[in-house]
This record gives C-alpha cells, sequence and structure tokens, in this order.
C-alpha cells in the first residue's frame, strides 16, 4: 500500500514580520480568522500554519520541468476536483510572490524495506509554505508544494494520491476517515468528503474571496 510522506510545512511568517517590524514597529498585524482546532472523526484537519489565515481563493499553478506527462494530467484532474467545489480557483500560471501558487514536482525515492509487502510505501508529499508581510502593502500568501514519487509510478501517478497531495498544499492535514481523501494511506478515494468540504470552508470562506 502507498503512503503519503507529508515533510514539515515551512512557516516564514515570523522572519518577515520581525524585517518590517524593525523599519516601523508601529506596523499593525493582520487580521486572522479563527478555526477550531479540535476536529471529530469525519472532520478533516487544518495544517497547522494554515489555520487563522486570511489566504484568498485564487492559486496559480505550475509544474516543474521534469513533471512527465503521466503525473501531470492526474495533477490536472486533482485541480478540476477542488475547482468544483466553488471554494477555491486555482489557475494555470506563474502568479507573483505576493499571490498564492501552487508548485508541481515529482521526485524519485525507494522507501526502505520496500521489498517487504508490509511496507508502506512513499507514494508522494506535499504542504504549504505561508509567506506574510505586516503593515505597508501587507500580504499573506501561500507558496506551495504538491509532488509524486515517480520511483512507484503504479502506486503514486494516481489521481487519488494527486488530490490527496494537493490537499495539503491548500492547507488540509492528514484524516481519521477513511472516506477523506486527506487519510494518510492511499484507499483510491477521488471525492472529497464533506468533512474535506468543510476544512476547505474554514480556510477560504464560502468562496467569497477571489483576489488575484
Amino acid at each position: 500500500m502507498s503512503v503519503d510522506n507529508k515533510p514539515s510545512p515551512v512557516d516564514l511568517r515570523a522572519a518577515v514580520s520581525n524585517v518590517v517590524k524593525t523599519v516601523d514597529p508601529m506596523l499593525k498585524t493582520t487580521t486572522h480568522r479563527t478555526v477550531k482546532s479540535e476536529t471529530s472523526a469525519d472532520e478533516t484537519p487544518i495544517e497547522s500554519i494554515v489555520q487563522g489565515q486570511n489566504l484568498s481563493r485564487t492559486y496559480y499553478y505550475h509544474f516543474d520541468s521534469n513533471v512527465p506527462a503521466s503525473a501531470q494530467a492526474v495533477f490536472e484532474n486533482a485541480v478540476n476536483v477542488y475547482n468544483q467545489t466553488g471554494l477555491v480557483k486555482l489557475i494555470a500560471g506563474e502568479g507573483t510572490s505576493k499571490q498564492n501558487s501552487v508548485t508541481f514536482f515529482v521526485y524519485s525515492k525507494k522507501t526502505s524495506g520496500s521489498n517487504n509487502s508490509s511496507v508502506m510505501i512513499e507514494s508522494g508529499h506535499g504542504g504549504p509554505q505561508i509567506t506574510q508581510q505586516t503593515g505597508w502593502g501587507a500580504y499573506t500568501a501561500n507558496h506551495a508544494r504538491a509532488g509524486l514519487n515517480v520511483y512507484y509510478p503504479r502506486l503514486a501517478i494516481k489521481q487519488s494520491v494527486a488530490i490527496h497531495e494537493l490537499g495539503h498544499a491548500l492547507g488540509l492535514d492528514h484524516s481519521t476517515s477513511r472516506q477523506s481523501v486527506m487519510y494518510p494511506v492511499d484507499q483510491g478515494v477521488t471525492k472529497l468528503s464533506q468533512g474535506d468540504i468543510e476544512a476547505l470552508k474554514a480556510i477560504y470562506g464560502s468562496g467569497e474571496k477571489s483576489n488575484s
């Protein structure tokens, strides 16, 4: 079975804010939405560094140069799944440093002991990276990444895995529900659960913010 190996997300908020505050200590921080920190078995958790962030629902996505057509296809399908919710809007393109973006990539990594049928195979990883500037010209942006492990193409280059990794990029964390696309072991799920939808609503609202 394939499993997602989610790396620790990178949070650049403190570094950027400290630089700005050194110039003008009177600058105010941005207002954040309050998000519940506890979830039930059916709810999908939210990545800790995304909780409370005031993120636009619009993302620009692009592929690294080495991403094969087969991986691009499953990522494009994943993009369509999230776009159909109306809660986020993913657009092909680079975007600017102040805009949300997702970089799709591939890598090749053999899981130790993978010849053993009981070993979980790493199929991909992804996550958010928050950059925030406060004060004049304030912005908060998520420069996320989502990748597939092409060492195991049969297990990793799948729509279910791409949806899962893009979910991490957008701020969804691992769920304990097997009906969720965010369950850490691939179940072949390609439809967002109600818990997944509610978590997206908690991050992005009901689709009212479309700043690009």
